[in-house]
């Protein structure tokens, strides 16, 4: 799943109503993030060529931007921030 997939969900996840929903969709949104840091990782370690290393690097950054951002929002709904 492409991460601006994921984050157009998570757009229309923090328009739900329930407190419960956005939770459980919240956590589910950041599982998917986490794993495609994961192999964005994995990936960069594997790869050899400037060009790809760059790009894939621009990849987790915004990837790691946009998880940073669901974990705010999540404590916030926690009520830790």
């Amino acid at each position: 799943m492409k991460t601006s997939t994921v984050v157009n969900s998570l757009r229309d996840i923090l328009d739900l109503g329930s407190k419960k929903k956005k939770k459980a969709a919240l956590k589910k949104i950041l599982k998917k993030l986490k794993k495609k840091q994961i192999g964005l990782k994995k990936k960069l370690a594997a790869t050899q060529g400037d060009k790809g290393k760059k790009a894939l690097t621009a990849k987790l950054k915004v990837n790691q931007t946009h998880r940073k951002k669901g974990l705010k929002a999540l404590r916030m709904l926690n009520g830790k921030e």
